[in-house]
């Protein structure tokens, strides 16, 4: 049985929506895996209390202190020992679990993963992916999102490579499709890293390791150009939450338009209750929480992180992303390709 330690006390609603969600994930998956939730007993143990867990493949560890949003992540990993994040992580080290779930500081959750836990032979600098929404079927990715602000063209290239991995066995895509991010589609456009990495890209294809459309543009992303989309952290992050802010711009408009509509006697109510539900539809591909977290890809374990605001249910889709990324063995996969280098 696979063994999961859970954060209590990552996340703006920790600990009681991962306490909710871990217990939607055992219920929900009949007791298929064992979580260790980890965590401030003075906080954790009374909302455990309340529930009734004692069905569940459930046990509690003591962890007194915290890794809060404002902490440097360098400084915490040193100085914060005793907390959830180190000690969770230290868990997947000792093999005593098989992967590490937190909604918690994304750079400290990085650091400590890489402290603790190590990279994959081979990596260079493990990174982070988002998913973006696309016109059709199927999933884009964006890498990096923002653990690597400051990239060399080789870093850019095994990025590809390690999310080409991911798609191919954890996301089942036969043949991932690669695009650098760029201010043009012609060779050489872009600073001299993104004109090196082209070249790189070019020659990681012709290796059989990535699927190389060549460059993008920021309008091709939406589109689906491309399942995977190449940047520095810098770019990637950036347009991240600019991706995060449009549901409620759009949201935000549409609804003082109604209001007018309706006001004005242009349209029945029933009708704008109806135009409403139609119109946030529209914004399912924006849902992030259906994956809940997203795994930092070169580490030498599982340590998956998930948005801070997660809500319960982005927690119990982090637990069964770490769960499928054990059984789908991505990082044995990583190890197997970049050894080969």
């Amino acid at each position: 049985m696979l063994t999961i330690v859970v954060d209590a006390m990552g996340g703006d609603h920790a600990p009681a929506c991962v306490i909710e969600g871990v217990v939607q994930a055992l219920q929900e998956s009949g007791n298929r895996f064992e979580i260790v939730l980890i965590g401030q007993s003075e906080k954790v143990e009374p909302l455990l209390a309340a529930c009734d867990t004692s069905a569940l493949n459930l046990r509690f560890l003591h962890a007194p202190e915290v890794v809060t949003m404002e902490d440097i992540p360098a400084t915490a990993v040193k100085t914060k020992q005793n907390s959830s994040l180190v000690k969770g992580l230290q868990l997947c080290k000792a093999k005593e679990a098989d992967a590490f779930v937190s909604a918690g500081n994304t750079g400290a959750q990085m650091a400590a993963s890489l402290f603790v836990l190590g990279r994959i032979p081979g990596v260079l600098r493990p990174t982070i992916y988002a998913y973006f929404p696309r016109l059709g079927e199927g999933l884009t990715n964006i890498v990096d999102v923002g653990a690597n602000v400051d990239c060399k063209p080789e870093n850019l290239v095994q990025f590809a490579e390690m999310l080409t991995i991911y798609q191919r066995y954890g996301a089942g895509i036969e043949n991932p499709l690669v695009g650098l991010l760029n201010i043009g589609e012609e060779e050489g456009k872009g600073t001299e890293t993104l004109k090196q990495a082209y070249w790189l890209l070019k020659e990681a294809d012709q290796a059989g390791k990535i699927t190389f459309l060549g460059n993008i543009e920021g309008n091709d992303i939406l589109k689906g150009k491309a399942t995977i989309v190449v940047c520095d952290g810098l770019v990637g992050n950036t347009i991240l939450k600019f991706g995060e802010s449009i549901p409620e711009f759009l949201s935000t408009l549409f609804k003082r338009s109604l209001e007018k509509l309706v006001l004005s006697g242009q349209m029945d109510c029933e009708i704008a209750t109806l135009t409403t539900g139609l119109f946030k539809g529209m914004f399912e591909p924006f849902d992030v929480e259906k994956f809940g977290g997203v795994p930092f890809l070169g580490v030498d374990g599982i340590s998956i992180v998930g948005h801070g605001r997660s809500s319960s249910r982005a927690i119990k889709n982090m637990i069964y992303m770490a769960e499928h990324m054990i059984e789908r063995r991505v990082n044995e996969h990583i190890a197997e390709v970049l050894s080969e280098k």
